[in-house]
């Protein structure tokens, strides 16, 4: 197997992307709680 550097630009490319989604993922789940308890307490006062 011949390990260039497309190979390994490749799979940084991967890696990155993974840990990309996994942010916004922790991210979205962050707000959506957030979101919910702000409806439990009666909602968002102006």
């Amino acid at each position: 197997m011949h390990l260039d550097a497309v190979f390994w630009g490749s799979i940084v490319s991967v890696v990155i992307a993974v840990v990309i989604f996994v942010y916004l993922g922790f991210k979205v789940v962050k707000l959506m709680n957030e979101d919910a308890q702000r409806n439990q307490s009666g909602g968002e006062k102006p």
